[in-house]
């Protein structure tokens, strides 16, 4: 594990978020790289202080965006985790550890097939009903932080997944792209990959969209499980390669990141290590394509519309896109109304609002305090933020809803008769 980069300058410090929240220097990006120092010297000093202070990194790269060493402190987190998860030391695991064992195997099956799928999507919408949200809780592998992740979810929970959206073809599209699903936008949020594939289609893109893709497999690597994001790589690249598609598009922000990063999965042996760097070459983000995409002009409206932009993590900072999102919604009549430290991390980070409830409660305070008094909506590119953001904006009655940009897009162009929906 090498953390030699890190010259403990501390210019990381104010972009961390639980460093800013607690002011505790273990809690900085700072404070974990030399306990990782120290601990790969002499592995007893491990201990459970030390494990929850590096357990509590949301892995949420602010600190690589503002480290002009370029230390990685994320991966460096990654690393440990997937090490000390096989330790013959239970006791020195952070709690975080046994309530994603719990979850663990129940993740690989619902995300694992489009089987699966199918049936996590009917227990999202059975989640809907107003005496099925305590009773979720009383699954014996369910955290009891899902009740509140519930009131994020969206009004209407659509009823087939995205994989299955048959898009209209173009003999005149010059270029091909693969539509990848993901798992959580895969079912609910179905209807944005949909949408996605509509805009695209408008931006004279054909999609393709190959069924026996699978999860991009970020949960389980932060969860300190590689080897099954490992295989579900093996199974992406597969469906990338036989799709006939030259780019791979995908609309959630944590998603891409990690696409963007498979062929660090695979050993320098690995046969996969190669078409694993073809594979992430590949991948762009929705919100930076659709910028460059050749969309119709359209009639700015006399009353905009407000929209308050959060910069996802992954986004923001593990894949520097910002000002496209604002761009695509000014170019379709939006008005962007700023918050604060628009690139701060909410608390959902994967699961983490399920590992680390007070933290990401705390954060999600901050977060839904920031929204603008006159915003309508509140844009989000990835669905761990908007359930997130959502279920924080109705905790404090709050009446903007999160969206995601490619849906406020989608109706902006409806509106002006391009479709029905």
């Amino acid at each position: 594990m090498d953390t030699g980069q890190c010259v403990h300058c501390g210019l990381c410090l104010s972009s961390c978020p639980t460093y800013v929240t607690t002011g505790l220097e273990s809690e900085s990006p700072r404070g974990r790289v030399f306990l990782l120092e120290r601990i790969y010297e002499d592995p007893s000093l491990l201990n459970r202080h030390a494990a929850k202070a590096l357990d509590d990194c949301l892995d949420c790269r602010a600190c690589e965006a503002a480290c002009p060493a370029h230390v990685p402190t994320g991966h460096l987190i990654e690393a440990w985790r997937a090490q000390t998860a096989k330790s013959e030391f239970p006791e020195l695991q952070p709690e975080s550890f046994g309530i994603f064992r719990k979850v663990s195997r129940p993740l690989q099956w619902f995300f694992g097939s489009p089987r699966g799928l199918k049936w996590f999507q009917r227990l999202v919408r059975l989640s809907k009903k107003p005496t099925m949200g305590s009773w979720l809780t009383r699954i014996k592998w369910m955290p009891a932080r899902v009740e509140g992740m519930a009131l994020g979810l969206p009004n209407t929970i659509p009823k087939r997944l995205s994989r299955f959206y048959r898009p209209k073809g173009g003999s005149e599209f010059a270029q091909q792209v693969m539509l990848f699903v993901g798992c959580v936008m895969d079912t609910v949020y179905a209807d944005t990959n949909r949408h996605t594939v509509d805009l695209l289609s408008l931006g004279q893109v054909q999609t393709v969209i190959p069924k026996n893709q699978r999860c991009c497999g970020a949960l389980h690597i932060h969860g300190g499980q590689p080897e099954v994001a490992r295989q579900w790589a093996r199974e992406n690249i597969d469906a990338f390669e036989s799709s006939g598609a030259s780019r791979i598009i995908v609309t959630a922000a944590g998603c891409s990141a990690m696409l963007k990063e498979y062929r660090d999965l695979f050993d320098l042996d690995d046969p996969f290590r190669e078409r694993a760097e073809r594979f992430q070459n590949a991948v762009i983000d929705v919100t930076a394509l659709l910028p460059d995409l050749p969309l119709p002009d359209i009639e700015k409206p006399k009353q905009q519309v407000m929209v308050s932009v959060h910069d996802p993590c992954h986004l923001a900072h593990a894949q520097g896109i910002k000002p496209e999102i604002r761009q695509i919604l000014d170019k379709t009549g939006y008005s962007i109304c700023e918050m604060t430290d628009s690139d701060r991390c909410c608390g959902a980070a994967g699961i983490y609002n399920l590992t680390h409830p007070e933290m990401a409660q705390e954060l999600l305070a901050r977060k839904v305090s920031t929204v603008p008094q006159q915003a309508q909506w509140v844009a989000a590119a990835n669905p761990g933020c908007l359930l997130h953001i959502q279920s924080g904006l109705k905790e404090q009655s709050r009446t903007p809803r999160a969206i995601h940009p490619v849906d406020l897009v989608w109706m902006a162009y409806q509106a002006h008769g391009f479709w029905s929906d």
